[in-house]
């Protein structure tokens, strides 16, 4: 685990992802009824992005947190942050990223074409969805232009010079503060020490905040059971309301989407009585148009919806996640990064992700920072009106998704746990 209270000089690049707010194999991007409609060519141009962390999301989310506790993340920033790194990986090193994150030259254009797009077709709605990148370059160490050119040009990163050797504090108060602004300060003290022998850190901020198309009444929220086991309740603060929304149902699994004002929506998984979430997410991890199914399944309904007030903080180490991924020899001290610069080996040392969400009766608030520090060696159908009942008392998944392309942002699971 990468302690960044003693960042030891250990030639690596220790990644720092931190989240606020917030899937398998190849998948069939076959647009359901309700997306927004996106033109062809730009869903060409998004979709090795999509592709990408959607996988992602999908095999890292059933290693999280085996015991069935709370988690949140934002695959978005992680990949974002890692696709920095994967920009300066030569030979095996990217190889192993291209294999296990489908990762491909095609995907810093890509997620540059889909940040611009996500940014600015959100700012015209009361939704909040911004997203930054940055990197801090120990004074005098010398990266690649080609290297430079990509990170300016598809994720839109600006450097700055800092003296990780001679003033590490001032150096991680700089980057914090950096992290505070992008994510209104609900990402602090990301960075908590910093060796002196660090020579490069990259941060990837993503910050959310989305109103309900249809608020819950605060009226109507009441303390009611949470199943967290089966043989364990507790009372929560539970929002409910009934409404026509987007329903569906596949194999065990109840589904629904809460719409934002704009062109991102909650999804909601919930497993039916006697199915635990776990089987869900091994579903998920084994079958990679599972996903995709469960969007297209989406029909209007009248629902009588419950749906748990919630706020989760969570920390994780990745090393372990990204190693069972197959993201092996980039921790190693056979790593390749000379793309980024010849004046050091780097290794990657660790991935930690800080994680917080919060969703009450008017609106959905996220933020996601992925920082990398590198030293030596992120369908509407039917006009008659069916009903259904989706009461979230018991443990479930979430996604905060983009309509218009299904790219995954943010996603958890809630059990109260």
């Amino acid at each position: 685990m990468c302690d960044f209270n003693k960042i030891g000089k250990a030639g690596a690049i220790c990644a720092l992802i931190s989240s606020f707010l917030s899937l398998g194999g190849a998948f069939s991007f076959t647009s359901p009824a309700w997306a927004e409609e996106v033109k062809p060519d730009v869903q060409a141009l998004e979709e090795p992005a999509v592709r990408s962390v959607n996988h992602f999301t999908l095999q890292a989310a059933r290693l999280l947190a085996p015991g069935g506790e709370n988690f949140f993340f934002s695959p978005y920033s992680i990949i974002s942050a890692l696709g920095m790194t994967y920009a300066g990986a030569k030979e095996e090193t990217a190889g192993e990223m291209e294999k296990s994150l489908l990762f491909s030259p095609l995907l810093h254009g890509s997620l540059g074409a889909l940040t611009q797009d996500l940014s600015s077709e959100t700012g015209k709605n009361s939704e909040s969805l911004t997203m930054a990148n940055r990197i801090w370059l120990n004074k005098g160490l010398g990266i690649h232009a080609d290297f430079a050119e990509t990170l300016r040009r598809h994720y839109g990163s600006t450097a700055a010079e800092v003296d990780f050797k001679k003033d590490p504090s001032g150096s991680k108060k700089e980057i914090n503060s950096w992290v505070e602004e992008q994510t209104h300060e609900r990402i602090r003290d990301l960075i908590q020490k910093i060796d002196p022998d660090t020579q490069m850190i990259l941060v990837n901020a993503i910050y959310f905040n989305g109103r309900w198309e249809n608020p819950f009444s605060e009226n109507r929220t009441s303390p009611k059971p949470f199943h967290v086991t089966d043989s364990k309740t507790k009372d929560v603060p539970m929002m409910q309301q009934n409404r026509r929304l987007l329903y569906g149902e596949v194999d065990d699994v109840k589904l629904l989407r809460l719409p934002y004002k704009g062109r991102l929506s909650m999804l909601l998984a919930l497993p039916k009585k006697g199915v635990g979430v776990e089987e869900m997410l091994k579903a998920l991890a084994e079958d990679s148009r599972l996903f995709d199914r469960w969007t297209r399944s989406l029909s209007r309904y009248e629902v009588d919806l419950w749906l748990p007030k919630f706020r989760t903080e969570s920390r994780y180490e990745l090393k372990d996640v990204l190693t069972a991924l197959g993201v092996r020899q980039a921790f190693e001290k056979e790593a390749d990064f000379s793309g980024i610069t010849d004046d050091e080996k780097l290794r990657i040392d660790s991935v930690i992700h800080k994680t917080f969400i919060e969703v009450d009766e008017k609106k959905t608030e996220a933020a996601a920072a992925t920082g990398i520090i590198m030293v030596r060696t992120t369908a509407v159908a039917p006009d008659s009106i069916r009903r259904a009942e989706f009461h979230a008392d018991r443990p479930f998944l979430y996604f905060i998704v983009d309509d218009a392309t299904r790219i995954i942002l943010f996603a958890g699971r809630q059990s109260f746990k």
